[in-house]
């Protein structure tokens, strides 16, 4: 073997030799590390998205019945009623269902009234009569189940100066009270209610006398529980 060959077989794998070097310099795995931490978070404000993001997980991860029990824990099942025998017979049955449009805040709700009542002047002479109609009611809660309440009663009942002539009757009720837990879902409400348009057609008598200011009573229920 001659000296040109000689060169030619050196100069050839110090060629191969550095080509080599230069591919494990460029896998080397300090520069793979760099690229990988460069994808987390660098700022406060790429943690708040990723917060986000965590927390929308977690709000979607909610079961269908969860938010069904949700959305039950909202309604309000109750009503007024009351029960008189003797001379003078009253009943009242009016249920009413209600909804909290704003979570412990404010209520609102409907149902129909149903009163039956009879007049007993004698043995032999007597006078009964229904009322009617239906029943629209708000309350905001203020504090520690005080609140504030409006209702709108609209009935249909005999006239009291002449019993064959049926007449409706409007009713704005006015004033505040107290709901009292019962158990877990219960409430037990007293009602402080001013009469504004009083008449003498009212059914709605003062509690008090003349003055037309009542007292009322009911319960309410929720459906979702505790």
């Amino acid at each position: 073997m001659n000296k040109i060959t000689l060169l030619f077989f050196f100069t050839f794998f110090l060629f191969c030799g550095k080509e080599l070097f230069a591919q494990d310099e460029v896998y080397e795995p300090g520069i793979i590390r760099d690229t990988v931490e460069s994808t987390a978070p660098t700022s406060k404000k790429e943690q708040k998205m990723q917060d986000k993001k965590d927390q929308k997980v977690k709000d979607d991860a909610k079961t269908d019945l969860e938010k069904k029990k949700e959305k039950l824990q909202r309604l309000r099942i109750g009503g007024s009623f009351g029960l008189q025998f003797g001379t003078f017979t009253y009943i009242n049955i009016s249920p009413t269902i209600g909804y909290m449009a704003i979570k412990d805040r404010l209520e609102v709700g409907a149902g129909p009234i149903f009163i039956y009542e009879r007049y007993k002047y004698s043995s032999l002479d007597k006078i009964s009569f229904f009322v009617y109609g239906p029943d629209i009611y708000t309350r905001g809660y203020l504090w520690k189940g005080i609140y504030l309440e409006a209702r709108y009663d609209l009935v249909n009942k005999p006239s009291y100066y002449d019993f064959n002539r049926k007449i409706w009757v409007n009713h704005l009720l006015l004033g505040a009270g107290y709901a009292a837990p019962i158990g877990k879902i219960g409430t037990f409400n007293i009602s402080a209610l001013f009469n504004v348009l009083n008449n003498n057609e009212s059914i709605y008598k003062g509690t008090f006398g003349n003055f037309p200011l009542i007292l009322t009573f009911g319960f309410g229920f929720g459906l979702g529980g505790k």
